[in-house]
C-alpha cells in the first residue's frame, strides 16, 4: 500500500470516526416512555417472580417445620401474596401504549414513579424496625414467643429484601431517566420561562 492510500484511509477513518460520534444521542419522548415502562415491567416480574418463590418455599416449608420457623414460613406466604397483587397492579398499569403521551405526562410519571419508590423505601424500614419490634415484644410474651419471633424475622427479611430492591430500581430511574428528561425537555420546541406581572 502506497503511503498515498495509507493516508487517505487514515483520513477517511478518522473523519467516519468523527462523524459518528459528532451524532447527538438525544432520546425521544417515545424512547424516554418505552424505557420507563420495560423498566416498571421489570420491576413487576421481578417482584412477581420473587413472590411466587416464597409463597411456594413458605407454604412447604410451613407444613414440614414446627414452632418459630413455621411461624417465619408463613409471613413469608402472607407477606408475598400482598407483594403478588402489588406486582400484578404494577404490570397492569405499564401496559399503555407508548406513543399515548405528552412531554409533560411522561414526565409526570417518571416523577411519580422516583416518588413512589422513595416512599415505599421509607416503608420498608417501618416494616423493618416493627419486625424488630415484634422479636422485642417476644422477650416479654413467653405464650407467643414462637410466634413473635417467627413473624418478626420474616418481617425484617422481606423489609429488607424490599427496601434493597426499591432503592436500586429508584436509583436506576434517576441515573437513567433524569438525564434522558433533560435532555428531552432542552430539545422541547418550545422554552420554558417565568411570567412576572409588572405593575
Amino acid at each position: 500500500m502506497t503511503p498515498f492510500r495509507r493516508f487517505l484511509l487514515a483520513a477517511g477513518s478518522v473523519l467516519l470516526g468523527t462523524s459518528t460520534q459528532a451524532q447527538p444521542t438525544n432520546p425521544t419522548l417515545r424512547d424516554f416512555t418505552e424505557q420507563r415502562m420495560q423498566h416498571q415491567k421489570v420491576i413487576g416480574y421481578t417482584l412477581g417472580g420473587y413472590a411466587l418463590a416464597n409463597i411456594a418455599v413458605g407454604a412447604v416449608g410451613a407444613s414440614q417445620t414446627t414452632g418459630e420457623t413455621r411461624y417465619f414460613h408463613r409471613m413469608n406466604v402472607y407477606w408475598n401474596l400482598v407483594n403478588l397483587g402489588i406486582a400484578g397492579a404494577g404490570l397492569l398499569g405499564a401496559r399503555r401504549k407508548a406513543g399515548s403521551e405528552t412531554l409533560g405526562q411522561a414526565i409526570r410519571q417518571h416523577e411519580n414513579m422516583k416518588q413512589i419508590l422513595l416512599l415505599n423505601s421509607g416503608l420498608d424500614v417501618a416494616y423493618i424496625v416493627g419486625g424488630a419490634y415484634l422479636l422485642e415484644r417476644a422477650k416479654n410474651r413467653p405464650e407467643n414467643r414462637d410466634q413473635l419471633r417467627g413473624f418478626g424475622k420474616s418481617v425484617i427479611a422481606q423489609g429488607s429484601f424490599l427496601l434493597a430492591f426499591d432503592l436500586v430500581n429508584y436509583f436506576i430511574f434517576k441515573k437513567r431517566g433524569d438525564r434522558q428528561q433533560m435532555q428531552l425537555v432542552g430539545a422541547a420546541p418550545l422554552g420554558v420561562g417565568v411570567v412576572m406581572p409588572i405593575r
